[in-house]
């Protein structure tokens, strides 16, 4: 299987772990990303996962919706359950040296998992957040976007997606630098 394929899988997998221990009394708390509640970061999951099948699957880019939450069944572990089911079965048949159309022109599927994974992989850590849940996020999924954003991570706080970097000690885990390249606090 391709590195890239299954990182992806495996950080969905980790999402997966997060959302089965998140309380049912947990899903309106707060989230670390600004307004959004725990409901919201798993709906925009959801979400971003159906975009990225889309992606995948060459149908091309599609709108994130509006409100994320909708996203989301009444029962929040089911939904993201039957997600990474899709997702997996997806991964498990696309070809991965395949050019599909995205924002940027034609980029393998490979690429889009890739550049792709950086959401789930952090999300997971959202969610735990917000439900006071402790996460150890994938060591390998972590160093590689951790190569990545770290050149270019004040232009992700740019977009206004992310809050601005933040500083870390110097013993700081990859997991804890890739946190604060990305604006979120580690204690």
């Amino acid at each position: 299987m391709n590195p890239a394929s299954t990182r992806y899988r495996r950080v969905l997998a980790g999402v997966r772990d997060v959302v089965s221990r998140i309380p049912d009394d947990r899903w309106n708390s707060p989230s670390p990303c600004a307004g959004w509640t725990t409901l919201h970061v798993l709906g925009h999951l959801v979400d971003g996962q159906r975009q990225i099948a889309a992606l995948i699957t060459g149908q091309g880019p599609r709108e994130p919706l509006k409100d994320p939450a909708a996203a989301v069944d009444r029962d929040p572990a089911a939904t993201w359950d039957a997600t990474a089911r899709h997702m997996d079965g997806l991964l498990a048949t696309v070809d991965l040296s395949a050019a599909v159309p995205s924002h940027h022109g034609d980029v393998t599927v490979e690429s889009v998992l890739a550049s792709a994974v950086i959401e789930p992989l952090v999300h997971a850590w959202d969610l735990a957040r917000a439900a006071d849940l402790a996460v150890l996020l994938d060591e390998e999924a972590v160093a590689t976007c951790l190569a990545v954003i770290a050149p270019m991570a004040e232009q992700f706080a740019a977009t206004g997606m992310y809050a601005p970097v933040l500083a870390v000690r110097p013993d700081a885990s990859p997991q804890q630098r890739l946190l604060a390249l990305l604006g979120r606090g580690t204690d």
